[in-house]
């Protein structure tokens, strides 16, 4: 019964805090982490603080806080406390007792005393985040509330195993989690009420299934500790905005980069600023990308990174309103940056616009979104929606045309409340071996004459045998200057995109690309094992070019792709399946009257391939 409540649970809230470490299993399964802090936020409706003299909170003016802060006594080694934990399973508050175990120069390490964990893995704890963690988060984000509710300066590092119901590496379960509650005392809360307040700056950090001495734990740390500094900056602000800087603090404290990017791929078109309720976990993704991009080309050093992101964390402007404000400081525009970004997140070449449209990261060098849809023949038509800051791609396999082209964009722009969405499409011309840097080319779009709910615009392409992919991105974006917390959610905005062939092009040379192998087998190799819509599409996006590529050295007489994949697959099992559609075309050829090859090169070349298993 409690599996099921976490497992819903994760669907409304998202995925784990930390990084998605593909090769480490030192937590059980880390894709089914979950960060419980707005499980928290959304379960328990907190009370408004009482106010002081001429309104002023309590929680926002340091003066009269002291008037009721508690008085901090001093804290000794091995001392126990009692401690009020959430049961995320039941929705209950349960007491535990837990013993000091290490005292740092920002913060306390208490263990659930039901727990075994190393004091080497405990200190390790304490001095990472004494020594990076403090101080690296609050130089990007600013400071949390200090000394604090207690009078206390050092932040309490509850290590416990959070009852999440977990019982098997098939379920869900709670890393970790920082709780807005534990801000305010317990009077504050009417007598009926279920919330119990450990009335002290505290983190929770889940000691099993997780494992607190594995290289993982320590992004858990980092990434509650920036929750709880971005509660005292700006305790209002929405979801994607806090979860995209607690999902950056473990990179800048020199952690991993979180590997929910890759889960963004099951599920590219999302709008960016509003974060999923049914299913959010690729939005953990989207928004640790858009972070990351914004550092990439935008805060060049330490200092300007820190500069942008405490001008984030402290504006009192909600969600895009926060970037906005943030971004002019640096000079550039949301809608820029977002256009930027969106248009790398699927291309991704560094070559393209000297790199404008691609990740420094070096885990994010090869990240790709697949293609929305693949168009292979022409005239074609394809008709969609988008989500407002959100994008779909179009990929055109343009090898076998030798014509010019003409692509047309017709959108349909609804009114979102105050304010009316627009249509910003990229055409990017691509070159499948790599030789040809990539080409970028934006549509002009205008308000149909005849239906003003709709722009139109079109575009023409010589398909002269330079490029043999085209890839269109459709984005959907609204007026900055409009709060955009007044239109999300939203559904989507429809659109057609049409292909045709305008005109023959004399002398064009078509048919010319020819697949980059090493290429091909790394994307195999690194998707075989997932059976995610994501890699399908990939998969079958290289499966094309493969069989393309064959067909058109067949036609020529030469049978060298066929050889390059032989000497390429070797026994790799991972590339049967392509190994098998090469060998059944092979067959087809062997068995025509007029074909070029002897029956005996077709049947050897078959025979090594159906060795690939």
């Amino acid at each position: 019964m409690y599996t099921r409540r976490l497992l819903s649970l994760s669907v409304l809230v998202g995925l784990t805090i930390a990084g998605l470490a593909v090769n480490n299993t030192a937590c059980a399964d880390l894709s089914q982490r979950i960060d419980a802090t707005h499980i928290l936020a959304r379960e328990y409706e907190l009370p408004q603080r009482a106010h002081g003299p001429g309104g002023i909170s309590f929680a926002d003016s340091e003066h009269d806080i002291r008037t009721v802060r508690r008085a901090s006594a001093p804290k000794k080694l091995g001392q126990k406390e009692t401690f009020w934990a959430n049961n995320v399973a039941t929705g209950k508050f349960e007491q535990i007792t837990a013993t000091l175990r290490a005292i740092g120069k920002n913060c306390y390490v208490f263990l659930e005393d039901s727990q075994t964990v190393t004091q080497t893995a405990i200190t390790r704890v304490q001095k990472q985040f004494d020594e990076q963690i403090y101080q690296i988060n609050t130089t990007n984000f600013g400071s949390e509330n200090k000394p604090g509710l207690d009078g206390d300066p050092k932040i309490t590092l509850l290590m416990l195993d959070i009852q999440d119901g977990y019982s098997n590496p098939n379920d869900g379960y709670v890393a970790g989690y920082f709780f807005a509650g534990d801000q305010m005392f317990q009077s504050e809360f009417e007598s009926h009420s279920k919330v119990k307040s450990n009335e002290r700056e505290i983190l929770y950090l889940d000691t099993y299934p997780c494992d607190p001495s594995a290289e993982d734990y320590l992004e858990i740390v980092a990434h509650e500790f920036q929750h709880m500094i971005h509660h005292h900056q700006d305790r209002n602000e929405v979801t994607w905005v806090n979860e995209g800087c607690s999902q950056i603090a473990p990179v800048f404290c020199g952690f991993r980069p979180p590997g929910h990017y890759k889960l963004l791929k099951d599920d590219p078109d999302r709008s960016l600023n509003n974060w999923a309720k049914w299913n959010p976990m690729p939005d953990y993704g989207q928004v640790y990308l858009w972070n990351q991009f914004i550092v990439d080309h935008c805060l060049p050093d330490a200092a300007s990174r820190a500069s942008f992101f405490r001008a984030l964390t402290s504006s009192k402007k909600k969600s895009i309103g926060g970037y906005i404000e943030a971004l002019k400081g640096i000079n550039h525009s949301f809608s820029d940056i977002f256009t930027a970004f969106t248009v790398a997140n699927r291309i991704n070449d560094k070559r393209l616009a000297n790199g404008r449209y691609s990740y420094k990261q070096s885990v994010l060098q090869k990240f790709k979104l697949p293609p929305t849809k693949h168009v292979k023949t022409f005239p074609a038509k394809v008709s969609d929606s988008v989500y407002v800051w959100g994008s779909d791609s179009i990929f055109a396999d343009i090898a076998n045309v030798a014509s010019r082209m003409k692509i047309s964009f017709s959108g349909y722009r609804r009114f979102l409340g105050p304010t009316r969405p627009y249509f910003r499409l990229a055409a990017i011309m691509q070159d499948s071996t790599g030789i040809q840097p990539a080409k970028i080319t934006f549509f002009k779009l205008d308000v149909n004459p005849s239906d003003s709910n709709r722009l139109i615009g079109s575009i023409e392409v010589n398909c002269d045998g330079t490029y043999d992919g085209l890839t269109i991105v459709i984005m959907a974006l609204a007026p900055e200057e409009v709060d955009d917390t007044t239109y999300m959610p939203a559904s989507g905005f429809i659109y057609d995109l049409n292909f045709e062939i305008i005109e023959a092009i004399a002398g064009a040379v078509r048919n010319t690309h020819s697949l980059d192998m090493n290429a091909f087998i790394e994307t195999v190799n690194n998707s075989a094992d997932e059976y995610t819509i994501a890699n399908i599409r990939m998969r079958e996006h290289y499966a094309n070019l493969l069989i393309r590529t064959v067909k058109r050295d067949i036609e020529k007489g030469s049978l060298s792709t066929v050889d390059n994949f032989i000497e390429s697959a070797g026994n790799n099992s991972k590339l049967a399946p392509f190994a098998r559609d090469i060998s059944g075309m092979l067959l087809f050829f062997k068995n025509q009257q007029n074909s070029v090859f002897s029956d005996e090169d077709l049947q050897n070349r078959i025979e090594m391939l159906n060795t690939v298993k």
